[in-house]
């Protein structure tokens, strides 16, 4: 592992914090009782936990030597990742059913932008992290893209409910930030003299889910996003 990234964990580690601390209002302090929570939301909040828990320990396998437990536990993830982009839709899916007679129809369609793209760049970064399996440098980068996803949902409920920021701005404000992030880390590979393509990659992909969000009521957007409803949903 290179020796900047040994500690990536931690870093990990601060995310999850994160999200802990966007969804204490909405989740962790409804416990026990969990009012207005469906088993959609607990089996949501099991499986990004799991991949935490993957991400976290990954590099610490690497770290102490554990190479033969980071390629098992490896394995894990061809069926987690799968329950973890399939609990991203049901979740999404549960807050469309719940707010389309509450709402304007093009205004939920849109806030599909920020859920659809989400679960087809984690997907990315995972099947790319895969591919690179046997390129430490590269598989570990795409690794660090799907933590960079899971920055906003909690950065941006804390913005909201401590904050109070309204809900567009805060996350517009969780996009730029996550953002900067995937620019740092692409800067410091420049300054190393390391490969730009995997933050290059993550940058982009980050910088299209910003475009696809802001366009959210355009017509091409309100077109798919109706179609994806109503075969979907």
């Amino acid at each position: 592992m290179e020796t900047s990234y040994k500690n990536i964990s931690y870093f990990f580690v601060g995310i999850l914090l994160c999200v802990l601390v966007g969804f204490h209002q909405t989740y962790t302090a409804k416990f026990p009782t969990f009012e207005g929570l469906t088993t959609v939301h607990h089996f949501h909040g099991a499986m990004l936990m799991a991949w935490f828990g993957m991400l976290i320990g990954q590099p610490l396998l690497i770290k102490y030597q554990k190479r033969e437990w980071h390629r098992q536990l490896g394995k894990v993830s061809y069926v987690l990742i799968p329950l973890v982009l399939y609990s991203i839709f049901l979740v999404t899916k549960t807050q469309y059913l719940r707010t389309i007679s509450q709402m304007p129809k093009e205004v939920v369609i849109g806030g599909l932008a920020l859920d659809i793209p989400d679960i087809v760049v984690f997907g990315l970064f995972y099947v790319l992290a895969m591919v690179y399996r046997h390129r430490p440098d590269y598989h570990m980068r795409y690794m660090i893209g799907t933590s960079l996803l899971m920055i906003g949902p909690g950065i941006g409920r804390a913005m909201i409910i401590y904050g109070g920021l309204a809900f567009p701005v805060a996350i517009i404000y969780t996009m730029y930030f996550t953002e900067l992030i995937a620019a740092i880390f692409l800067v410091l590979d420049y300054i190393k003299g390391r490969s730009i393509k995997p933050f290059g990659v993550i940058l982009g992909c980050l910088v299209v889910l910003h475009l696809i969000w802001n366009y959210q009521m355009s017509g091409w957007w309100q077109a798919f996003g109706g179609w994806f409803a109503n075969v979907f949903f």
